[in-house]
Order: structure tokens, then C-alpha cells, then sequence
């Protein structure tokens, strides 16, 4: 508690404000659990396991268990389809799918296989148009709808309670209520309705909405983490966060109003990204499939478990956020093709690992700060070693292809700094209108409102959607990198204008007034909270 008793000193603030700090502290740590001279709260538990770490132990057991069946299934099938390179040397891909439009495949008259570019644009896994039924294309649809609106609702039913209720019992800890097994439960169900889906009709999405859409979903969802978690661990190596008192991290760290938005509401975002990735892609038996339904699985575990112990877990969270290091290398390498693109994927998201994912981990607060660039430094000297004397570009040259490792990392902090303007000025758009039109904020929305506003956070996602379709119906001819750029850009703005509509529901509500939510503390308080809550999840 050293580091907190710092922060309380460092305030400056009279007797008064000292004590309403100290009340602070003390909710906090009654909520947490306390100090461990303190009365432990008691542990629920499932024959013996808290019972959020069991909850979570089921659901990574079924995914492994279905991903072995997926693979199963396939082999039973005759399925061997890795790539679209490896059409013709494959013993049942030439009686399933289209070959890759390359070369003498390229069809000029047919919309997305008709020109050099296409195959960045080309989804292989999916059927010839001459087997695409009304049938194949309606049920997949309704299949992903019906997943993306339950687990929507779950959500929204679980943060309005919340906000609504006094005696919600919806505190972290580890206790499983219907509020986590109801959307676990379901997404289990889901993934078994897609398993089936996929071997009587096949077809995803992929025949709809663009390929570049299901990546930039994903993408999106790596942004709003840089975001998320940007209080506590900040950008570059650990820095700039709360701890960070020097005046030039106070005037380079960015305001806190957009990040906190994002920790209260980006629930719906990442499951939207999860579930329209999930449903873009049929469960075909290849490794790269295998990775990436693991990860949108992890993704919606974690939002399964919602107000739980598991989900504040730091070591879990770096885990989802790093698996796409390990997805984007497998499809990549597994794909092929005449350019190698793996090291790109792995060497560029490795490089957001060594300088900012890392640090989100609670051992780096107590090391010495020189210490942090030190996995940086071993990357570093290994890029220099395989660029240098093992890696060529196509006319066998070295070093040409060392600025590959800073396009991912490029996009993503560039993206990350938008996403950071986009909420920070419609926040500060909603505090000039309040303060304009003199408008009451103590009122709660009337139920009209608040369908209205629903009825708008739902059109924001219908929009991303509504774009994809329409850049795949008339095959927008672009560089499938700058079109994922494009949709990066426009998926965030979305989402943070249905983040502020989400912001005018759940507004907390005690006796039909509208209270002060934890956004609203002062940041001494708020940081004396943060640094409670670290200690007692430490």
C-alpha cells in the first residue's frame, strides 16, 4: 500500500478531502475484499474451484473439445482445403470451391475475381455461385443475427440492472450468477448450431460482406484495448499512466474521459467483432480456422464473464490480446502464396507486444524502470539478425524488408490515437449541449428515450455492416491493407457514437435520480481507487 499511501500525500488537499479519500479507500477495499489483515470474503466455489475460474475452465474445455470435432468432421468429409495456392494439388477442393483468381483464373467478367488484385480480395472458403441457394444465404444470416442480439441483450440486461438496481449483486468477485451462465450457455450453443450449419449448407457470410470487414473487426477490437487500457499501463513501455508525476508525462498523458467510456461500454463492440467474425467464417477443418475460432471464443468467454475476477484477470487479458500474434503467423504461413507475409504479421504484432502489451502485467510496477526496455532490446537485436542476415526481398537483398515489422504496430497506434479524438470530442460535444440547452441530468431517460437510443446504437453496428455489403456487392477495387484501414477507421467512429448513446442509458439511478457514476470522482479519488484495486487483484 506504499504506492497508494504516495498518491494520498502527493494530494495536497485539506483534512476534509483526506478523509472523503479515505472513505473512498475504504469502499473500495470492502468491496475487494479488504487488506489481508482484514476478514476474507467468502470464496463460492464449484466442487472446490471459485466458481468464475470454473465457469471458465468449462468453457476453454468445450472450445477444444469442439475445435478436435471441427477437425474430426472435416477429415471424415474428405476435407483437405488449405489455400487457395494449394487448389490444384488438393484431392477435394477443385470439386468444392473456386480457385484462387490468379494468373489464367482470373474471370474479367465475374465481381471480385476479375482482375491482378482480386485474390486480396477473394474469400477461398466459400461455395461456387452456382451452388449458392437463397437457402444457404438466408440461414447463416439468421444464424448470426439471432447469436449477435442474445448476447447483445445479455449485456445490456446485466449493466442496466447494474445501473438501475442498489441490491443488483453485481460486484466483482467470483460468484457465477444467471447474469454470466445465460450468455456462456448460449454462446456454447451457438457454436454448436455453427458447427452443423456449416456442414449442411456451409456457407458463412463471406458470400455478403466483404473479407477485409471480418479482419477489420478484429483489428477494431485491438484499438479499443490499446484504449482500454491505456490508464493503467499507458502507451510505450509502461508510460504515460497515473504514476507517471514528472510534467512531461502529465502533459504528454491524454485525458481519461475516453478511456473510461470505453471501459464501461465496450462490451458490445468486441462482441460485435467476435460474433461477426465468428459467423463470417465456416468451421473448416484447417489449423488457421482452428486459432481463430479459439480466439473469437476467448474474446466472448471473457465477455461471458462479466463482472467476475476471471475477467479483471491481467494474465488472461494479455493472453487474448496476444493471441492474434499467434493467429495472424498460422494463416499467414499457412495460406502461402508468392510473397511470404508471415514475418510481417508476426514480427509487427510481436513489436506491440515488447512495447506496450507487456506492461499491462502488475510485476513491472515493482521493477526498476530501466528495466523496461529490455525485452524491446532483445527484439530489437533479433530483427537485426534475421533482416540483416536471413530474411531477402524478391530480389534477394537484405534489410530491404526490415520496415515490414512497423506497419502493424503504425496502423494500430494511429488508429489508436482516433479512436482517442473521436470520443474525446463527442464528450466534449455532449458537455457543450448540456451546458447550452441548461439540460436536467438528474432525470432518468423516459422509456421512450431509451428505445430510441437503443434503436441508434443498433443502426451505428448496421451501418458497419450496411458498408461491408456494399463494398462487396460492387467489389470496390482497393489494396486490401488501405481498405482495412478505411473500415478500422469507420468500424470506431461507429462505435464510439453508440459507446455515447449507451453512456445517456445507463446512467446510474437511485430513487428515480440520476447519480454520480465512478466517471464523475475526482482523479485524486480515482487514483487512490485504481491503486486499491491493483494491490487487492495483485
Amino acid at each position: 500500500m506504499d504506492e497508494t499511501n504516495g498518491l494520498k500525500n502527493r494530494c495536497g488537499y485539506g483534512a476534509l478531502h483526506s478523509r472523503r479519500i479515505e472513505s473512498s479507500m475504504d469502499g473500495v477495499k470492502a468491496e475487494n475484499g479488504g487488506t489481508t489483515e482484514e476478514k476474507k470474503p467468502t470464496v463460492a466455489r464449484y466442487l472446490g474451484i471459485p466458481q468464475d475460474i470454473f465457469a471458465w475452465a468449462v468453457g476453454m474445455g468445450f472450445i477444444i473439445s469442439l475445435m478436435a470435432a471441427m477437425m474430426g468432421f472435416g477429415h471424415l468429409r474428405g476435407w483437405d482445403a488449405q489455400s487457395g495456392y494449394s487448389h490444384n494439388t488438393s484431392e477435394s477442393s477443385m470439386d468444392r470451391f473456386l480457385p484462387e483468381p490468379i494468373g489464367s483464373n482470373i474471370e474479367p467478367e465475374v465481381p471480385g475475381r476479375c482482375d491482378s488484385t482480386a485474390s486480396g480480395r477473394w474469400y477461398y472458403w466459400q461455395l461456387p455461385p452456382e451452388e449458392v441457394t437463397a437457402w444457404t444465404r438466408v440461414f447463416v444470416w439468421l444464424c448470426y443475427i439471432s447469436h449477435q442480439l442474445f448476447i447483445w441483450g445479455t449485456i445490456y440486461v446485466a449493466q442496466r440492472v447494474r445501473a438501475r438496481s442498489q441490491d443488483h449483486g453485481l460486484k466483482y468477485g467470483n460468484t457465477m450468477t444467471k447474469y454470466q451462465w445465460v450468455p456462456l450457455i448460449g454462446n456454447i450453443c451457438f457454436h454448436l448450431l455453427h458447427l452443423a450449419q456449416t456442414h449442411w449448407t456451409y456457407d458463412a457470410m463471406a458470400q455478403e460482406v466483404s473479407e477485409a470487414s471480418s479482419q477489420s473487426s478484429v483489428i477494431m477490437i485491438l484499438v479499443l484495448v490499446l484504449l482500454l487500457e491505456y490508464r493503467d499501463r499507458g502507451l510505450f513501455f509502461g508510460w504515460p499512466t497515473a504514476r507517471n508525476t514528472d510534467r512531461v508525462s502529465k502533459a504528454l498523458r491524454l485525458n481519461q474521459g475516453p478511456t473510461n467510456l470505453v471501459r464501461k461500454y465496450h462490451g458490445y463492440a468486441f462482441a460485435w467483432g467476435a460474433i461477426y467474425t465468428f459467423w463470417y467464417h465456416p468451421m473448416e477443418n484447417t489449423w488457421a480456422h482452428v486459432f481463430g475460432f479459439l480466439h473469437t471464443w476467448m474474446i466472448m468467454l471473457q465477455g461471458s464473464l462479466m463482472f467476475t475476477n476471471v475477467h479483471l484477470n491481467r494474465y488472461w487479458r494479455l493472453l487474448l490480446e496476444f493471441w492474434v500474434t499467434i493467429h495472424a503467423t498460422i494463416v499467414a504461413f499457412q495460406i502461402g502464396g508468392p510473397v511470404e507475409l508471415w514475418q510481417m504479421f508476426c514480427f509487427g504484432f510481436l513489436l506491440m507486444f515488447v512495447m506496450t502489451q507487456l506492461f499491462g502485467l502488475p510485476f513491472w510496477k515493482k521493477l526498476p524502470t530501466w528495466v523496461r526496455p529490455l525485452p524491446f532490446t532483445v527484439y530489437f537485436a533479433l530483427m537485426i539478425g534475421l533482416y540483416g542476415f536471413y530474411f531477402v526481398d524478391g530480389e534477394g537483398r537484405h534489410w530491404i524488408r526490415l520496415n515490414e515489422i512497423v506497419r502493424i504496430p503504425f496502423i494500430e497506434y494511429t488508429a489508436f490515437l482516433f479512436s482517442w479524438l473521436c470520443m474525446w470530442s463527442f464528450l466534449k460535444i455532449e458537455a457543450l449541449i448540456q451546458r447550452r440547452l441548461s439540460i436536467d441530468t438528474s432525470q432518468p431517460l423516459s422509456e421512450v428515450a431509451e428505445g430510441f437510443y437503443l434503436f441508434l446504437s443498433l443502426s451505428a453496428y448496421a451501418v458497419c455492416i450496411g458498408a461491408s455489403f456494399l463494398i462487396q456487392e460492387f467489389d470496390w477495387k482497393m489494396d486490401l491493407i488501405a481498405l482495412m484501414v478505411v473500415l478500422v477507421m469507420l468500424f470506431i467512429l461507429l462505435v464510439a457514437v453508440q459507446m455515447m448513446f449507451m453512456k445517456q442509458i445507463m446512467k446510474p439511478v437511485r430513487n428515480r435520480k440520476v447519480v454520480p457514476s465512478p466517471q464523475d470522482v475526482s482523479k485524486v479519488e480515482l487514483e487512490v481507487k485504481e491503486s486499491v484495486e491493483e494491490h487487492s487483484i495483485e
